[in-house]
């Protein structure tokens, strides 16, 4: 025996409230998939395009005895302006031009001065007898109504993209068409022409008083450019630039040499002052002391010491000695007037460098002044030269200015000619005839290959809408096919309505052990076939049935489906979690306590719930419970986990009866407890929009989705339901042949 574990409840969802229905016939609107529903209805919507087809046809046959139309048309070539002064100075204005110009036309040529000359033409009667008949009252043409239904007969548009534009004339009659669109296109004609000259004259009257303006503007710069000329006091402002240029460079020339100057003796300069400020005192110069030597006063000196050393070397030639007296006095002198030399020799090399250091000075005065000279010069001479050049940039731009007003002049000259080449040829209008008006030999309206494709789309379209909208209207589920309509939804299976098959009687809770051959039982069938594959495909055990609304028929589907799964040698445990109108214990007459409610409150075995369905060797049922002890929130909580988990290995496979999505959340509280989940509607119970919200609700929950099972559905009178269930009622029954009906009997007619 195994025994349930106990520990601290958890919270679980909460149920949710239950949910009226839609208020409207548009509420709880869902979104259709169209290929689904043009699969659905795609039969009616091909009788209806045949239909539309064979309509449109007819009315083709109607039309062309009835109301023809026919068509003759015009074509007008609208020639480029050959002179226009508005835009002389931009190939945009003329491209601009152009199409106004055939905008202009094209209202021109369906004016109401236009029509009312055909209207009031005397040939109109002769050459549209039909179509003036209604106008003509005392023998007389009444211009006012013609002109105003001649605005509906005719019209012109310009054809995109070319310089043409098409008069159309449409009527019944062809050889009506055909002279309306004649007598519109003479009055049209008459009336550019008669506005030619008018506008030839205004063309020219422009195009002279262009010249005029161009002319008096080629003097105006004229003037202006002798006057900057006589400014310049010179004939040739080239040769003034060349001497300028000449004179500019000389002067940078000789700045450059002064400047040159100017950095050699600044060196100089540096080099005698530092030799002045050094600690050891001056170096000389070997030419320093060269020009030294040759001072007056160290040469006399030097003279002087020279003559004392000749007596000096008789006194030794005489044999004195230097103890001499004589000796020592003149060797004295000589010693003596050697100090002075180096005296005089010092202060002279010293007195020339001071000469030389205030020449230097001297010196490097003279070049700056020549360097500010010069610069002030060469300043002055740019400054011409920039004014000089601006001039002459001015007067390059005058001459150009006059060249093209020169050119502009010619060519206003040339267009002028033309204008006056031109004036009363049949182009002056600008507007040529491309093609004239020809007799129709065929209506162009109805067309065969237009009046078919028109039927069809147009009853087709129809069809197609009243489709659409009954299905927004109706938003109630009749069949599988109704589910399949929406996104993501896909079809478990279905189960026709027990009123559908006669043998089936009250037993529908047990059809499949009580009625094996019944068309219902053969349904649960398809339905077990479903879902063994899907759970033992995915490894899922236990299996949570969830009906949309009260009378859904979940309970019936769950006791059913065990029952067929069990005549297949699976071993199946049914579980009933309805704790709210539970029904499963009558449907197979066990008790009903305990069970799942006394399990989950910890009171009981698990093995003390089971009870086993009587007559049925592999089914075995966990009845709803105590009613004091149904918690809906344990059905959610980890005790509804722990009891699947402790029979799951006893099963292949665990069927779970649950209440009503729409009324409790006990549903999906199991669901994220069980391996798999499957939702039941009723057709003609539920909407499409409810299916759609408990499918994503059901989606969204731990249990894998199989789908969505459609019960008790109808068969519409004739339809393909009904036949299914006459074959399969004559199939299972002897005696009774295919196709017969249901309620005939053998021997009897």
């Amino acid at each position: 025996m195994t025994t349930m574990p106990m520990s601290t409840p958890q919270p679980a969802p909460v149920a949710r409230p239950p949910m009226g229905a839609p208020s409207g016939p548009m509420g709880n609107m869902t979104p259709l998939d169209p290929v689904k529903l043009a699969k659905k209805y795609m039969w009616l919507l091909i009788i209806a395009a045949v239909a539309g087809g064979v309509l449109g046809t007819a009315a083709h046959f109607i039309l062309l005895k009835v109301h023809p139309t026919y068509v003759s048309e015009v074509i007008f070539e609208i020639k480029p302006p050959d002179m226009d002064p508005s835009v002389l100075w931009s190939g945009e204005g003329r491209a601009d031009e152009f199409e106004r110009f055939m905008a202009t036309q094209q209202a021109r040529m369906v004016s109401e001065q236009v029509l009312e000359k055909v209207a009031a033409n005397p040939m109109l009667p002769t050459e549209a007898p039909n179509w003036s008949k209604p106008f003509i009252k005392g023998g007389q043409v009444n211009t006012i109504e013609a002109t105003e239904e001649l605005g509906k007969v005719i019209s012109a548009r310009i054809l995109t993209g070319t310089s043409y534009i098409k008069l159309t004339a449409k009527w019944t009659n062809p050889v009506d068409v055909t002279a309306l669109a004649k007598l519109t296109r003479d009055a049209y004609q008459r009336d550019i022409t008669s506005s030619t000259n008018i506008i030839a004259n205004q063309q020219r009257d422009a195009i002279n008083t262009t010249i005029q303006k161009i002319g008096q503007d080629i003097a105006d710069l004229n003037t202006r450019r002798e006057r900057m000329l006589r400014d310049q006091t010179v004939d040739s402002l080239d040769d003034k630039s060349s001497a300028l240029g000449q004179q500019q460079t000389l002067v940078l020339n000789q700045l450059s040499v002064v400047n040159q100057s100017l950095t050699v003796l600044n060196d100089s300069l540096r080099q005698m002052e530092a030799m002045r400020n050094a600690e050891t005192g001056i170096t000389y110069s070997d030419t320093q002391r060269a020009a030294a030597n040759q001072d007056p006063i160290v040469m006399g000196l030097r003279q002087q010491l020279k003559s004392m050393e000749v007596e000096l070397q008789q006194l030794r030639q005489q044999g004195i000695l230097p103890s001499h007296r004589e000796y020592k006095r003149l060797q004295a002198r000589i010693d003596s007037i050697n100090q002075q030399v180096s005296a005089s020799l010092e202060e002279a090399l010293a007195r020339n460098f001071d000469a030389e250091y205030d020449g230097l000075k001297r010196e490097i005065q003279n070049y700056q002044a020549q360097n500010a000279k010069l610069t002030q010069e060469a300043e002055g001479l740019r400054t011409q030269l920039a004014d000089l050049m601006k001039t002459i940039t001015d007067i390059e731009d005058i001459q150009r200015q006059v060249n093209e007003l020169i050119a502009a002049r010619q060519e206003a000259q040339i267009s002028l000619n033309s204008l006056n080449e031109q004036a009363g040829r049949e182009t002056a209008g600008r507007v040529a005839i491309f093609s004239s008006e020809r007799k129709p030999n065929q209506p162009s309206f109805p067309k065969i290959y237009i009046m078919i494709p028109a039927g069809v789309v147009m009853l087709a379209g129809l069809v197609g809408g009243v489709v659409v909208l009954r299905e927004l209207l109706d938003q109630r589920v009749k069949g599988p096919s109704d589910v399949t309509l929406l996104p993501r939804a896909k079809v478990l299976g279905m189960v026709p309505s027990a009123e559908e098959d006669p043998s089936v009687g009250e037993k529908v809770g047990t059809v499949f052990r009580d009625a094996p051959s019944s068309v219902l039982a053969e349904h649960f069938r398809q339905v077990r076939t479903a879902v063994v594959k899907h759970m033992q495909r995915h490894g899922h055990k236990s299996l949570v049935v969830v009906g949309g609304m009260p009378g859904s028929g979940s309970t019936t589907v769950v006791a059913n489906v065990a029952l067929a799964c069990a005549s297949t040698d699976l071993r199946v445990l049914a579980m009933d979690g309805n704790f709210r109108r539970p029904a499963l214990h009558r449907l197979f007459k066990v008790s009903e306590g305990p069970g799942l409610a006394d399990a989950l409150a910890g009171l009981v075995q698990v093995d003390q719930v089971i009870q086993h369905v009587p007559g049925e060797a592999k089914l075995d049922l966990v009845a709803v419970g105590s009613s004091e002890h149904r918690m809906y929130e344990r059905l959610g909580a980890h005790q509804m986990t722990e009891l699947l988990n402790a029979v799951k290995d006893r099963y292949d496979l665990i069927l779970i009866d649950v209440a009503p999505a729409l009324v409790s959340g006990d549903g999906m509280a199991v669901a994220n407890r069980a391996d798999a989940s499957m939702l039941v509607v009723r057709a003609l119970g539920e909407t499409r929009g409810m299916v759609a919200r408990l499918r994503n609700e059901l989606d969204d929950c731990r249990a894998d989705l199989l789908g969505v099972l459609v019960n008790a559905v109808r068969s519409s009178a004739g339809g393909y339901m009904r036949q299914n269930i006459r074959v399969s009622r004559a199939y299972h029954t002897p005696g009774m042949k295919v196709g017969q009906s249901v309620d005939h009997q053998p021997g009897k007619d």
